[in-house]
């Protein structure tokens, strides 16, 4: 089972924003993600280290891709889920090397679930916290108008 979540959650990714950030999915279980970057000059900021926009996208994808797991693939298309809130504690500055996320899913109800999220250096070292809640929508969406 692990395996097929982290082939599906590596298949979305591609091509994708996730995929252009440079985010990979490590390894994935039922309610448990971790992705991680490999940093590159084009994550910095004018400063030289991580621009702040790159760790909350490996927070998001990381979450998003726990509360995927948890979920089929038919009813995340009938019901499917979407960020709702995002909060990121940015708690040491990072320049090279790697940031990885793992994520959690703390609970899972009807209509939103719940996630924290822990940013290391491949070293281990803490850098940022995050806790993102999405939400289950009611139906499928709606089609733009046009």
């Amino acid at each position: 089972m692990s395996d097929e979540i982290l082939e599906s959650l590596r298949e979305l990714y591609a091509g994708r924003y996730w995929g252009l950030v440079g985010i990979e999915t490590v390894s994935a279980e039922r309610g448990r993600v971790v992705n991680r970057i490999a940093l590159q000059d084009h994550h910095l900021n004018y400063n030289h280290i991580v621009h702040g926009g790159v760790i909350a996208s490996l927070v998001d994808s990381a979450a998003g891709g726990a509360v995927r797991s948890l979920r089929d693939p038919t009813e995340i298309k009938a019901r499917p889920h979407a960020t709702s809130d995002l909060h990121v504690t940015y708690l040491s500055p990072v320049a090279g090397g790697e940031i990885i996320a793992t994520a959690r899913v703390v609970k899972a109800g009807r209509t939103a679930i719940f996630t924290e999220v822990d940013v290391t250096t491949g070293e281990g070292k803490l850098v940022a916290r995050g806790m993102v809640t999405f939400v289950v929508s009611a139906g499928p969406p709606v089609p733009p108008r046009g």
